[in-house]
């Protein structure tokens, strides 16, 4: 039996009851609220490292490879996934080690110091949104995907609050302070998952079908890495994963230098870097919420096409903006991504798999969404700036958004053609 259709709104089997037993809604809200609020600190990254005289060709590298260290992390987490039988450990473990080097990274002097911490932050770093994701579908395993999307919500108004903060410490001294607040959520949101999420059941070896279709028979035990990288090579997944890693490449090139490019460009100063991501952050919010009930009334396919089309427009937006106000415009479709195309993507990985497979994919899925895709637009950032402009970044990003997006809408269409059910 396949099982790479796009499921339909209506298509979900009944959902098991949650491994971690009754965790309260406001348990798994407030850990989302407090990661984002923590991430957040992703606005000052490039900033931190100019200000620390690290070049432009530099920051290119150190970018990339904080995304090729994040890389590594998803490949280890299948593995402590499947030692410790669910993602709740590996996620404590990993806010532990993102929050320690967030907290040190304003204190770093020089490349190779910069360099070894930002690793580590990225290492850590990038297995806790699948980790986190994985968690909460399991928590909320009776409130349908739906529920999904308004909990994700609260990250986005985390985020907000991260950046709103921001805005009142517009200082270049006042980072270290920043970036230790941004390392304290974390650190409260490692406890908040201690307290209030039970260890994961043993998982059975029986799992519910994706589309409705029955139970399946499956492995007793969570897939090794070879099992979990073969399920994503399934070919509907597989190109869904080029789709989201081109778009991902384009989106993390414009958005790796905008603190640089707003300072460059109009001659704004730090507290503007913070109004650019409360402008794009708050509109998130909204965009969450739609997705939703795009969902709900129409399937996961439409919700997925309704996230690169929007990225589309933020990014021609960006690359064309004359004016800060038309970039800030552009910048209103920044969650497009992330509410559409990243958790649709998220919400299709745990329908379509069965229950034993979902938290490793979850983890190891972000590599060739993510983590690579991300780690070449950093290096590839730097490089055009370096060789041509800042602007220059924006152009490129809009012109591979612009194919990304063109494939995504055929994709999306032929599978609308050919699986009328989902």
């Amino acid at each position: 039996m396949t099982r790479t259709a796009l499921p339909s709104a209506s298509a979900s089997a009944p959902a098991p009851a949650s491994p971690y037993g009754n965790v309260s809604l406001s348990a798994v809200g407030f850990s989302m609220f407090l990661i984002f609020v923590g991430f957040s600190s992703g606005q000052f990254h490039s900033y931190l490292f100019e200000s620390r005289g690290i070049k432009g060709l530099q920051i290119g590298f150190l970018i990339m490879a904080g995304q090729g260290a994040g890389i590594l992390s998803p490949l280890f987490q299948v593995r402590i996934i499947r030692r410790f039988h669910g993602p709740r450990l590996p996620l404590m473990l990993m806010l532990a080690g993102s929050g320690t080097a967030l907290a040190l990274l304003p204190h770093m002097r020089g490349f190779w110091p910069l360099l070894a911490c930002f690793c580590g932050f990225s290492f850590c770093g990038a297995a806790i949104f699948p980790l986190n994701a994985a968690c909460t579908f399991e928590a909320m395993r009776n409130h349908g995907h739906g529920a999904f999307f308004r909990i994700r919500t609260l990250g986005t108004l985390g985020f907000l609050v991260g950046c709103v903060i921001s805005v009142f410490f517009p200082r270049l001294a006042d980072l270290p302070l920043l970036y230790g607040g941004f390392a304290a959520a974390l650190f409260l949101s490692l406890f908040v998952i201690w307290r209030d999420y039970r260890r994961m059941a043993p998982v059975s070896g029986l799992a519910a079908s994706a589309f409705g279709t029955g139970a399946l028979a499956g492995h007793a035990a969570m897939p090794t890495f070879f099992r979990a990288l073969a399920l994503l090579r399934e070919p509907r997944t597989l190109r869904l994963l080029i789709v989201l890693g081109a778009m991902n490449f384009a989106n993390t090139m414009a958005v790796g230098v905008q603190g640089n490019y707003l300072v460059d460009r109009w001659h704004e100063g730090q507290r503007t870097i913070s109004m650019a991501w409360v402008v794009s952050t708050a509109c998130e919010v909204p965009l969450m919420l739609f997705c939703a009930g795009v969902l709900r009334r129409y399937g996961l396919r439409y919700v997925i096409g309704f996230g690169l089309a929007g990225t589309l427009v933020k990014l021609l937006g960006l690359a064309l903006a004359g004016e800060v106000w038309q970039y800030y415009l552009a910048l209103a479709m920044h969650g497009c991504f992330f509410s559409g195309a990243l958790t649709g993507f998220s919400v299709y990985l745990d329908r379509v798999y069965r229950k034993e497979e979902r938290a490793s994919l979850q983890a190891l899925a972000p590599v060739f969404y993510a983590g690579i895709p991300s780690s070449l637009a950093g290096l590839t950032a730097g490089l055009v700036w370096h060789a041509w402009s800042l602007r220059a970044v924006y152009l490129l990003a809009g012109g591979i958004a612009v194919l990304a997006a063109g494939y995504g809408f055929l994709l999306l269409r032929y599978d609308a053609r050919n699986r009328p059910e989902g």
